[in-house]
């Protein structure tokens, strides 16, 4: 399942003297299992965009069209809507926002519980979840309240993997993450992307954008400004003041200076500039 955005306007408060055009004339197309990362500074309306694929907002103007759902303003209060949430499952930077229950194992079921399944069908499924984000029994009757953020991270992500969506959005995965912490939780989210599923990572980290993704989305005040390929994207952001190009390409770029011959857009992570180096020596 794709998700195609056509023409897609949004403004915050727009009775407001203060009204924000969120989104501009935003079209572009995610394509069926595709791993692609939205990037763009803070307010340049990434995160707003990514709201509007399970319809937690509606666009003003222009739709979005994910499988055989279409998300308009006229189709706001439709009822052909309503198993949308079971395909597009979004995960939040702030996991607080998803989390309410008691405990951990019925917050997790709780979205499953919507889409009629119910007892101890539901309470499996949500163990299956939790053990797939690294959290095991222990865990099932502890307050969500008193994880640690990370915890907490892994939780709200349970609480979608149990409905098991076709498409899986993340806003900004691994902020407040250790980079062993972010590793792992990538590397889970890469194993989702090998069983089938489509996935959608918002964020302003490049590395993950370099390391991770295929395709990258950059939104610049409301507007697509660019797609391609992670390697072109690093060309073109040389500049912006918020959005950096990862140190692995800037060693890389500084080395081709020198006289390596190493090509910058092959590097996506340590691993890879330390062959490509182990190359160039083996060739001198």
């Amino acid at each position: 399942m794709g998700i195609k955005i056509n023409h897609v306007f949004y403004t915050y408060q727009k009775k407001a003297t203060n009204a924000t055009l969120a989104l501009n004339d935003v079209s572009f197309e995610i394509e069926d299992n595709d791993f692609i990362s939205i990037v763009g500074e803070t307010g340049s309306g990434k995160s707003t965009l990514a709201q509007t694929f399970n319809a937690l907002i509606f666009p003003d103007e222009g739709e979005v069209q994910t499988g055989n759902y279409v998300i308009s303003y006229k189709n706001r209060k439709s009822r052909s809507l309503k198993g949308l949430r079971k395909h597009v499952g979004l995960v939040f930077q702030f996991p607080e926002y998803q989390l309410f229950e008691e405990t951990v194992e019925k917050d997790v079921a709780y979205g499953v519980k919507n889409f009629g399944v119910k007892g101890e069908e539901a309470l499996n499924r949500a163990h299956e979840a939790l053990k797939q984000v690294g959290l095991d029994e222990s865990y099932y009757k502890r307050a969500p309240f008193d994880l640690s953020g990370g915890e907490k991270r892994k939780v709200a992500m349970a609480g979608i993997l149990a409905i098991n969506p076709d498409i899986l959005v993340f806003d900004e995965p691994t902020a407040g993450f250790d980079p062993q912490s972010s590793k792992e939780l990538m590397e889970l989210i890469c194993e989702f992307h090998k069983q089938g599923k489509t996935i959608i990572i918002i964020t302003h980290d490049m590395d993950l954008v370099n390391t991770y993704t295929k395709k990258v989305f950059m939104m610049e005040q409301g507007k697509l400004a660019f797609q391609g390929a992670p390697s072109d994207l690093f060309s073109f952001i040389k500049g912006y003041d918020r959005l950096d190009i990862p140190s692995v390409i800037k060693v890389a770029e500084k080395l081709k200076e020198k006289g390596m011959g190493i090509d910058p857009t092959k590097i996506h992570n340590n691993a890879d500039l330390v062959a490509a180096i182990k190359k160039w020596r083996n060739k001198a």
